[in-house]
C-alpha cells in the first residue's frame, strides 16, 4: 500500500510538474530552442532544448532523442518516455520538436493553472519546471536513459524525480524489476539491499541505518516503485525523496554488481546480459 502511494505521488509530480533552475529577477516573456543534431551530442541522439519563461513562471525541457537506424526502436523509446510522463502526449513520436514543444507548453499551462486557483498566493520567488532526458550508459544489446524532474511552486523548497530506464535494442521493451527473481531467496535478497542502503547512509551498524529511514523494516526492505535500471557495473537502485527516508536524506541509491545479482535474474536478464554461462 505504501509503494503504491509514493508511485502515484511520484507520477503526479512528473505529470502536473517539471524541473527548475529558479531566476529572482524579472524577465521580459521569452522562449527559445535549441537543437543538437545527429553526431552533435551523442551517438544515435538529437537533443531538443526548449526554454520557455516570463517574470512569473519559467520551464527547461531538455530531451535527448534515440536516433537509431532502427525507426522502430527510436518510436518504441520514445512511446514509453511518453508513459512515464503521463502519456499526455498524442502526436507523432518521430516529432523530436513537437513532442519537446508539448511538454513545455503543459508545464507552463499548469503553472497558470495553479496561479489561477490561488489568486492571492504571491511567492518571493517564480514558478519554476524543469524535464531533462539524457541518454546513459549502452551495449549493443540494451541503452539506458536517465530522467529527472524538478519543481519549485511556492513552499520550503522544490522537489522532483530521478531515475534510469533501460531498454533492449532488440525491440525497444523496457527492462529492469520484472528481470528479477527475489522470491528465489528472499533472505539473500533483502540482505543485498540492505547492504546497499547501509553503504549509501555510511551506517556502521543496523540500528544506525534504522535511524535513517522512515517506516521501513530491515527484515523486508522494499524495492524502489521505479528506479531500477542497468548501468556498467550493476543493477541501480534509487529511491525518490520521502520514498524510505527524510528529505534531506536525498535519494538513496546503490548499485548492486552482476556477479551477485545473477542468481536473482530471470531467462530474459540473463540473456540480456550475456550471464547465461
Amino acid at each position: 500500500m505504501k509503494q503504491s502511494i509514493i508511485l502515484l505521488l511520484a507520477i503526479f509530480a512528473l505529470v502536473t510538474f517539471g524541473v527548475t533552475s529558479c531566476k529572482q529577477e524579472k524577465e521580459q516573456p521569452v522562449t527559445s530552442t535549441t537543437v543538437v543534431p545527429d553526431g552533435g551530442g551523442q551517438e544515435n541522439t538529437r537533443t531538443v532544448v526548449i526554454r520557455d519563461g516570463s517574470k512569473e513562471d519559467s520551464t527547461l525541457v531538455s530531451i535527448e532523442f534515440p536516433t537509431y537506424p532502427n525507426a522502430s526502436l527510436n518510436v518504441s523509446i520514445t512511446e514509453q518516455l511518453n508513459e512515464q510522463l503521463g502519456g499526455l502526449y498524442e502526436g507523432d513520436y518521430a516529432d523530436c520538436d513537437s513532442f519537446a514543444r508539448f511538454y513545455s507548453a503543459y508545464f507552463m499551462k499548469e503553472m497558470k493553472k495553479m496561479r489561477d486557483e490561488f489568486e492571492d498566493f504571491e511567492p518571493e520567488m517564480p514558478f519554476c519546471r524543469e524535464l531533462t532526458i539524457t541518454k546513459g550508459y549502452e551495449t549493443d544489446a540494451w541503452v539506458t536513459f536517465d530522467l529527472q524532474t524538478y519543481e519549485f511552486s511556492g513552499g520550503a523548497h522544490g522537489g522532483g524525480v530521478a531515475y534510469g530506464i533501460t531498454f533492449r535494442k532488440s525491440d525497444g521493451r523496457h527492462v529492469g524489476r520484472d528481470m528479477l527473481a527475489p522470491e528465489r531467496d528472499p533472505m539473500e535478497w533483502n540482505n543485498l539491499l540492505k547492504q546497499g542502503l547501509m553503504k549509501y547512509f555510511e551506517a556502521k551498524d543496523e540500528t544506525e541505518l534504522e535511524n535513517c529511514l522512515i517506516d521501513v523494516s530491515l527484515y523486508d526492505i522494499p524495492m524502489p516503485a521505479y528506479g531500477v535500471s542497468f548501468v556498467p557495473d550493476g543493477l541501480s537502485f534509487v529511491y525518490q525523496q520521502y520514498e524510505i527516508a527524510p528529505y534531506a536524506a536525498g535519494r538513496p541509491n546503490f548499485t548492486i554488481p552482476y556477479d551477485k545479482l545473477r542468481p536473482f535474474l530471470n531467462i530474459t536478464g540473463r540473456r540480456l546480459l550475456n550471464l547465461c554461462k
